[in-house]
C-alpha cells in the first residue's frame, strides 16, 4: 500500500510538472551577528511564495537558488529579529538579537531546537496552508509522526474528536496554551469541541513525543503538545476575514483584528469565529463560536499581557461506535438519539508578566483562571415505553499560578519554576424536564504544586541536558451520600508524589548533522474515572473508590536519534523505547459515553522509529512526510473473569502509520497538493480476538490553493477515492446479552469538499 502511494504521488507530480518551465537565479551571502560581527549558524533563509530555503553554515554563509520574479528574502533566527531584504548578489545580513517578551513565556515548557528531544514543531505558515477550522486534533495527524485520530461525526470540521500518540490515547498527553494548562485535571481530557476554531489565532505548536521536558499540568506520559497564541508584539496593522462553505451544509466564518503597535509599546488582537455543520453521520451536527483576545503593554524590559478565550459548541452525540454489519447497510448510522445533545463551553482567561533584568536574567510569571461547564442529555426507553431524557451536566473551576526563571552565562543554560493550582469540579444528574433538581450529585476537587528544573552545559559541539521535575498532589472526592444510602464517611481523598528526572546529549557532528540520545522518566495519576470505574460514586462501586486497588502507572522512555539539515532535505530519525509499569490501558469494555474501563497492565512496552522529511528537488516540487514503525507488547493480565493472556498487543496500536505529501507549483501563487495517510491494522480489545479488528485504511486528499496581493482562495477535496473507512472503533454487544459479538466502528465521511476565501486587510 506504501508503495502505491509513493507510486501514485510520483506519477502527479510528473503529470503536474512536465510542462512547467521556471527560471531561477542562485543568491549567495552572509549572514552575522550586528552586536558582535560574529557569523550566525543555522539561520534561516528563505523566499515565502516559493517555499525556498536554506540555512548557515559555520561561516554564516548560505547559497540559494530562487526564482527570477522574487525580490525579498526572509533571514531568520532564534533570538534574534526576523529580517527582510531586496534580493541582490553577495548579501551581508546583520541580525539584531531580540529579547522577545513574547517567547520568554514559552521557554519553560518547550524544548529548543537541538535538544535531545523527539518533537516537532509547526510554525504558523505551515498552519496556515492546511487550517480551515479543524480541530489541533485532526491536523496535527498529517503534520507530525505517531497520531491518528477519529472524529464522532465522520468529518474532521468540528463535533467530538480523539487522537492517539504511539497508540496512548490523548488523556495521557499533556496540553498546554501559553504554559497554561488545557486538560481537566481529574479526567485528564481536552475537549477541542469546547474551543472550535481557536487555532487561527496559534502562533506555533510544539510536539514532544515521549516523556519530553517538564511541563505544567498532567504528566507529558505519552507526550505533550503546547500551543503558543499569535505573537503581538511588533505585529503588522490590519486583519483578515475568512469564509468557508462546504460539503453537510459546513459553514464557517472568522474574522480577526490586530491594531499593530501602538506608540511602540502597546498592541491588540482579536478575532470571532462561527462553524456550523450537519455532520456526516445521522444527528451528529454542530454549532460552535469561539472569541480570542490578546493585548499587551511592552516596555523595554517588561511585558504585561492578557491572553483570553470564550467558546462554546452545541453538539449531536455520536460517541457510540456502531456494529460493522449495521455500518454495511447504511455508514451514517448513528445509534444515539435525535435528541441527544450537548451544549457545552470552555473559557481561558491568562494574566503575564516578563522582565528581563539583564542579557542573562529574565522571569515570567501567569496567573490564570480557565473554566468549563455545560449540559449533556441522554435519551432512553422507561419502563412504560416512553422516551425519558436525563442530564448529566457538569462544571469546572480551575485557579493557578505559573512563575518561571531563566538564566544563562557563558556555556550554561539554567531555568527552574514552579506551577500550582486548584481545581473543583460538580458533577450532576437529573430528569427531564426538572433538570433544576439534580437527584445525584458530587464535588471533586485537586490540589497540586510541582518544581522544575532544567540546566543545559554546551561546550563546541556538545550539549548535555538535565531535567528534574516534582509533582505532589491531593485529590478528594466528596460522595453524595445520599443517594448511596449509607451515613458520611467524610471525603475519599488520594495522595500521590512523582519524581520525574530527565538527562540527554546531543553532538553535533558537522552544521548538517546533530545525533541525540536521552533517558527519562515519568509517573501519572489514575483519573475520577478510574478510581471509580464508571461516572458516578454509587453503592455497586463506592468500596472499591475508597480502597486504594488502582495504582499510578509509570514509564522509562529511552529516545535517540539523528537531525540532517542541508538545503534541499532536513529529516530527522527517532528511535523509542519506552517501558512501562501497571500501565493504566483500556481493556475494550465501554463503561458509558463510548468510554472504555481501563485496568492496570503490570508489564508492558512499546518501541519503534519514527521518520520526517522535507525534501525540495526543484523550486517548484516539494516532498514532505512522516513516517512511524512500532511494535507494542503486554507482557500479561488477567481478565475480571480470572483468564491470563500473555504476549497480547494493546488496543488500538497500529505498527504502521504514513503521511506523505507532495507540494506542486506550476506557476506563481498557485499550489496544489496531493497527500496520503496509510494507518494499519489494530486491536479494539486486550485478548486480541482476530474478530474484533480496526481494519487497515488508505486515504487521499487534495487541495488548490491561490494566492493574490488581498485575496487568497483554497478549494480542498477530501476522500478522493470515496473509501468507507474506519479509524476508531470499539466491540459493541449487537443483541444486549453482556458479550461483545461484532466490532463496532467510527466511520469516517466520504468524498467532500470545502471552498475558503480569505481576504486580508
Amino acid at each position: 500500500m506504501l508503495f502505491k502511494l509513493l507510486r501514485s504521488t510520483t506519477l502527479l507530480c510528473f503529470l503536474l510538472t512536465i510542462s512547467t518551465s521556471l527560471f531561477a537565479q542562485t543568491i549567495t551571502g552572509k549572514v552575522l551577528s550586528k552586536e558582535t560581527d560574529e557569523p550566525i549558524t543555522g539561520a534561516n533563509v528563505y523566499v515565502a511564495d516559493a517555499n525556498k530555503g536554506a540555512v548557515t553554515d559555520r561561516n554564516g554563509a548560505f547559497s540559494l537558488e530562487v526564482p527570477e520574479s522574487a525580490q525579498t528574502l526572509t533571514i531568520s533566527y532564534v533570538g534574534y529579529k526576523t529580517k527582510q531584504v531586496s534580493i541582490e548578489e553577495n548579501l551581508t545580513v546583520y541580525l539584531s538579537p531580540s529579547l522577545s517578551l513574547e517567547e520568554i513565556v514559552i521557554k519553560g515548557v518547550r524544548a529548543e531546537k537541538n535538544d535531545p528531544v523527539a518533537q516537532s514543531i509547526v510554525q504558523r505558515k505551515e498552519l496556515e496552508e492546511v487550517y480551515n477550522g479543524q480541530q489541533p486534533s485532526f491536523y496535527l495527524e498529517n503534520l507530525t509522526p505517531a497520531i491518528f485520530s477519529y472524529s464522532e461525526s465522520g468529518t474532521k470540521l468540528a463535533n467530538y474528536g480523539s487522537m492517539r500518540l504511539r497508540g496512548i490515547s490523548d488523556n495521557r498527553i499533556n496540553m498546554t496554551l501559553n504554559g497554561v494548562p488545557l486538560n481537566d485535571m481529574i479526567d485528564h481530557g481536552v475537549f477541542f469541541s469546547n474551543f472550535t476554531d481557536i487555532s487561527d489565532s496559534f502562533e506555533s505548536v510544539q510536539v514532544q513525543r515521549g516523556v519530553g521536558t517538564s511541563s505544567n499540568g498532567v504528566a507529558s506520559y505519552a507526550g505533550s503538545i503546547n500551543f503558543e497564541s499569535i505573537n503581538i508584539e511588533g505585529r503588522d496593522k490590519g486583519g483578515q476575514l475568512e469564509l468557508g462553505l462546504g460539503s453537510y451544509d459546513s459553514y464557517r466564518m472568522n474574522a480577526s483584528l490586530s491594531s499593530g503597535m501602538i506608540d511602540d509599546k502597546w498592541s491588540f488582537y482579536g478575532s470571532y469565529s462561527r462553524i456550523l455543520s450537519d455532520g456526516y453521520r445521522y444527528h451528529t451536527g454542530t454549532n460552535a463560536h469561539s472569541l480570542f483576545f490578546s493585548g499587551g503593554y511592552f516596555g523595554e524590559n517588561d511585558m504585561i499581557k492578557i491572553n483570553a478565550f470564550d467558546a462554546g459548541s452545541k453538539n449531536g452525540l455520536g460517541y457510540s461506535a456502531v456494529a460493522e454489519s449495521d455500518l454495511e447497510e447504511d455508514p451514517r448510522t448513528n445509534y444515539l438519539n435525535e435528541n441527544d445533545d450537548d451544549d457545552f463551553g470552555q473559557r481561558l482567561v491568562q494574566l503575564q508578566h516578563t522582565h528581563i533584568f539583564s542579557d542573562k536574567f529574565s522571569t515570567t510569571s501567569s496567573l490564570y483562571y480557565g473554566g468549563s461547564g455545560g449540559d449533556y442529555l441522554y435519551t432512553y426507553a422507561d419502563t412504560d415505553s416512553t422516551m425519558a431524557q436525563i442530564n448529566y451536566p457538569l462544571y469546572n473551576d480551575h485557579y493557578g499560578l505559573i512563575v518561571n526563571g531563566f538564566w544563562n552565562s557563558g556555556n550554561w543554560e539554567i531555568s527552574s519554576g514552579i506551577h500550582g493550582y486548584i481545581f473543583d469540579r460538580i458533577n450532576e444528574e437529573s430528569f427531564a424536564p426538572d433538570f433544576e433538581n439534580p437527584y445525584y450529585r458530587d464535588t471533586s476537587d485537586k490540589k497540586e504544586f510541582s518544581w522544575f528544573a532544567k540546566a543545559e552545559w554546551m561546550h563546541n559541539d556538545f550539549k548535555v541536558f538535565a531535567d528534574l521535575q516534582v509533582r505532589t498532589m491531593e485529590f478528594s472526592i466528596h460522595p453524595d451520600y445520599s443517594f448511596i444510602g449509607i451515613p458520611s464517611e467524610g471525603p475519599i481523598v488520594k495522595n500521590w508524589t512523582f519524581i520525574s528526572p530527565k538527562l540527554g546529549l546531543s553532538y553535533s557532528f558537522s552544521d548538517n548533522v546533530t545525533t541525540y540520545a536521552s533517558a527519562g522518566r515519568m509517573g501519572r495519576e489514575p483519573t475520577r474515572t478510574d478510581i471509580l470505574g464508571g461516572f458516578r460514586l454509587g453503592p455497586p462501586n463506592y468500596s472499591q473508590a475508597r480502597a486504594d486497588n488502582f495504582d499510578p502507572e509509570y514509564v522509562n522512555d529511552y529516545e535517540a536519534g539523528i537531525k540532517l539539515n542541508y538545503q534541499n532535505l532536513a529529516l530527522q530519525a527517532n528511535y523509542f523505547y519506552m517501558d512501562f509499569t501497571d500501565e493504566i490501558a483500556p481493556i475494550g469494555e465501554v463503561i458509558a459515553f463510548g468510554v472504555q474501563k481501563r485496568r492496570n497492565i503490570p508489564d508492558s512496552y512499546r518501541t519503534g522509529v519514527e521518520l520526517e522529511w522535507n525534501y525540495l528537488p526543484a523550486n517548484f516540487l516539494t516532498f514532505q512526510g512522516n513516517l512511524t514503525y512500532m511494535q507494542s507488547k503486554i507482557d500479561s493480565f488477567t481478565t475480571g473473569t480470572g483468564d491470563t493472556f500473555t504476549d497480547k498487543t494493546p488496543i488500538l496500536s497500529p505498527k504502521w502509520i504514513v503521511n506523505g505529501k507532495v507540494k506542486v507549483y506550476p506557476i506563481d501563487n498557485l499550489t496544489i497538493v496531493l497527500s496520503g495517510k496509510y494507518v494499519d491494522e489494530s486491536y479494539l480489545e486486550l485478548t486480541n480476538d482476530p474478530e474484533m479488528v480496526l481494519p487497515s485504511y488508505t486515504v487521499f486528499d487534495a487541495s488548490v490553493s491561490y494566492e493574490l496581493d488581498k485575496l487568497s482562495f483554497q478549494l480542498e477535496i477530501n476522500n478522493l477515492e470515496d473509501k468507507v473507512y474506519y479509524s476508531g472503533g470499539a466491540p459493541v454487544d449487537t443483541n444486549a446479552d453482556g458479550i461483545n459479538d461484532e466490532p463496532g466502528y467510527f466511520v469516517n465521511a466520504d468524498r467532500n469538499v470545502f471552498f475558503s476565501i480569505r481576504y486580508r486587510l
